[in-house]
């Protein structure tokens, strides 16, 4: 996130001094201020600003709240870890967005076979089952429509350690300025604005969000409410052997092979933009190809066309009102010079 959006910003030496708490009586307007005050974002990835999401789930109704605490990978394990330390504030967290939507059914998802107390629902294991489309439809049995969102049908979905900073900021008054992340497989409190160069994984390139969908970044860039993870970088992979492997694992149904040959072959697929990017598919490959990755760059790709499409169309169109205009112009003209020769002259 941007320096100087809230609090939540990239520079270490820059700060927000506390608020006094906001306890259960407050309303829901003050929560939602407090909560663009302290800046939180989506910090399971997404980063979209908390604030716009709370205003959406209002403005819809929504009656079922989830906090997401299925987002982990075998390599980037922080939110489990958050849960354990801290699962009083991540429920707390829950409570408060609840309050803004009194009427709403409040769960905590969870893998199976996770410890955790009530309110904690288990949902099934793996990183896909941690898509906000699974959990709407696995928790609350509705379907997200595929160009839609959660609040669509009524459902808002917080990542657990989204739910813990809204909890620090509501009820304790304190801007978020550091996340729990996962480093090269220990998970540490990292602060905003610290340079991945400082963690010890040495100079170059590195990776950010995890080993299945995470992307390559440089080890000058910083620690962001969006950095659930750091680790080295992917190990080269082999050529793909066609074993479609691949295919059963995404949970969307899609042909990851076909998108992979699409990627390769310098083409378009529109079909990419139902990926989720849940890194389901790069776990089974057993060549260990970053397919998740090829698919961000096939959507880029096709996204690029698509509006190259759209500007050309949007020209031609201009092009032909423009000429139909001047052509009108010219007949209007025409008939004004046929008017005057037919007219006698006055003298």
């Amino acid at each position: 996130m941007a320096a100087g959006r809230g609090c939540a910003v990239t520079n270490r030496a820059e700060s927000a001094a506390d608020l006094p708490p906001l306890g259960d009586s407050a309303a829901a307007d003050a929560i939602v201020r407090r909560i663009a005050w302290a800046g939180i974002v989506g910090m399971g990835g997404g980063g979209f600003p908390a604030a716009e999401k709370m205003r959406l789930a209002m403005a819809a109704k929504a009656d079922f709240v989830i906090g997401n605490g299925m987002s982990w990978q075998a390599d980037s394990h922080a939110d489990r870890t958050l849960l354990q330390r801290h699962f009083v504030e991540v429920v707390g967290g829950l409570e408060v967005v609840r309050q803004c939507l009194p009427h709403a059914r409040g769960v905590l998802a969870v893998p199976s076979g996770s410890a955790f107390p009530s309110p904690a629902m288990e949902a099934g294991a793996g990183h896909a089952a941690g898509d906000e489309r699974s959990l709407a439809a696995r928790l609350a049995q509705r379907v997200v429509p595929v160009d839609g969102y959660p609040t669509d049908v009524g459902v808002v979905v917080f990542n657990v350690a989204t739910l813990f900073a809204v909890f620090d900021a509501v009820r304790r008054g304190r801007c978020p300025r550091r996340r729990l992340a996962t480093v090269a497989g220990e998970d540490r409190w990292l602060a905003f604005g610290t340079s991945l160069a400082e963690l010890g994984l040495g100079a170059g390139e590195l990776r950010t969000g995890g080993a299945l969908t995470g992307v390559a970044v440089s080890s000058s860039a910083v620690v962001e409410p969006t950095t659930f993870a750091v680790s080295a970088p992917r190990p080269a992979s082999l050529a793909c052997i066609r074993c479609q492997r691949c295919e059963p694992a995404c949970p969307e149904g899609l042909d990851p092979q076909a998108l992979h040959d699409a990627f390769e072959a310098g083409a378009e697929c529109g079909a990419v933009f139902d990926c989720i990017e849940c890194g389901a598919c790069t776990a089974a490959c057993p060549s260990g190809i970053d397919l998740v990755n090829e698919f961000r760059g096939l959507k880029e790709r096709t996204y690029r066309r698509h509006r190259r499409q759209t500007q050309a169309a949007l020209a031609r169109r201009r092009w032909e009102r423009r000429q139909q205009r001047l052509a009108r112009q010219a007949e209007l003209q025409a008939q004004r010079r046929s008017r005057r020769l037919r007219q006698q002259p006055q003298w």
